[in-house]
């Protein structure tokens, strides 16, 4: 493929990327919010139907999108979401809404692994970091966007309207994937044989991905702690209000897009620019726990921002580096499974955590946490170069 088709379906990618993340998030904020007067029983229904999908289907998912062309595979869940979306926006019972949002979901659990697999198809292994950088714009793009447009349409015309807007998005990724011309077809047979490893074990069966997994799931189960910490840090500790707490968010998610225009730039491997990347993301974590003043919790927002987009793009390009393409589905399906993992355990010890040390201790003790666990991957990744 050329250089300049590559990047024609690169941008389209992104393009459609950006539009469906945003809808997604306006989709969540809209869905909790006509949860949230049920009790938090619903709204945790919710979440967990957001994660569950991807750890359960995991090993489908992966198979499916080596077993058959990945762009048609995409095609086909984009679509099925965008189908989901419309009784998602007009059901009314409880139960319906957490069953077609999980529905959604599974499908979702197809997406990501199709996306990430068809990017070195597009760009060739050499380029697939850039290409990976590329998506985290589209996607930090979306989430900067999307919760800010699901609390507008919300308010003003109901959740009915911000859940059909993001039926649109779907439908608008779909016909940007449908002009991708790359293809990444399954290999004529399995090389490993009826037998193939799954995606778990061919990831933590590479000392270079486990080391890295374990320090990238610490740093997200952190990253979920802070989510839970941050509104009375920013709020209750600090003063800002909620224009201060938005600020943060601003704050966060600029970083990210600025930490994933900047792996192209960096003349380091992925492994380490992911164990970086962890580190960096610790340390602004426990900065903003430490943060004497408004304005300095705002620098360290900031720095753990780029930290996360650091991770969001190494992730993906190391895991394209050290598997085989033909295994790209099962690989990318498994981490996607892994991440939701540590968000679930993230999630479950937040607020036991804020409750026994308060917000500001318990950003800094996640904080701390992942930056140890990071500086321990990036010696062992070093000692790892070193020795080769």
């Amino acid at each position: 493929m050329s250089d300049r088709q590559a990047r024609r379906d690169l941008n389209l990618l992104a393009a459609g990327l950006a539009l469906s993340t945003a809808g997604d998030a306006a989709a969540l904020v809209a869905l909790l919010l006509r949860l949230q007067p049920h009790g938090s029983a619903w709204v945790a229904g919710l979440l967990a139907a957001e994660l569950i999908p991807y750890v359960v289907l995991a090993p489908l998912t992966g198979r499916v999108v080596d077993r058959f062309e990945t762009r048609g595979v995409l095609l086909i869940a984009l679509a099925g979401q965008a189908v989901l979306c419309v009784p998602l926006a007009f059901a009314e019972p409880l139960w319906a809404t957490l069953a077609l949002f999980a529905g959604i979901m599974a499908l979702s659990a197809f997406v990501r692994p199709a996306t990430s697999a068809l990017v070195p198809a597009i760009t060739g292994k050499e380029e697939a970091q850039r290409g990976y950088s590329r998506l985290a714009t589209g996607t930090g793009l979306g989430w900067i966007f999307g919760p800010a447009a699901g609390g507008l349409l919300t308010g003003a015309f109901g959740p009915t309207t911000a859940i059909l807007a993001d039926a649109a998005t779907f439908a608008l990724l779909t016909l940007a994937c449908s002009a991708v011309r790359a293809r990444r077809h399954p290999a004529p047979a399995d090389p490993d044989g009826p037998t193939a490893r799954g995606g778990l074990r061919l990831l933590f069966g590479d000392r270079l991905l486990r080391t890295a997994l374990i320090g990238s799931a610490i740093a997200i189960s952190s990253g979920v702690i802070d989510n839970v910490a941050a509104p009375f840090r920013f709020v209750d500790q600090l003063h800002a209000g909620d224009s201060g707490y938005g600020l943060y968010l601003t704050l966060w998610g600029l970083g990210a897009l600025v930490g994933a225009q900047l792996v192209p730039r960096i003349r380091l491997s992925s492994a380490v620019l992911l164990a970086v990347g962890n580190l960096l993301c610790g340390l602004g974590i426990a900065a903003i726990g430490l943060a004497p003043t408004l304005v300095l919790a705002f620098v360290a927002s900031t720095a753990g921002g780029v930290g996360n987009g650091l991770m969001n793009v190494t992730q993906s390009a190391l895991i394209s580096e050290r598997t085989p393409a033909t295994q790209h589905g099962r690989a990318f399906a498994a981490s996607g499974a892994v991440i939701q993992t540590a968000m679930g355990a993230g999630t479950a010890v937040a607020a036991p955590l804020v409750a026994l040390l308060r917000a500001d201790g318990a950003m800094l003790t996640a904080g701390l946490v992942t930056a140890a666990s990071s500086l321990v991957a990036l010696l062992i990744t070093l000692r790892n170069r070193h020795n080769r």
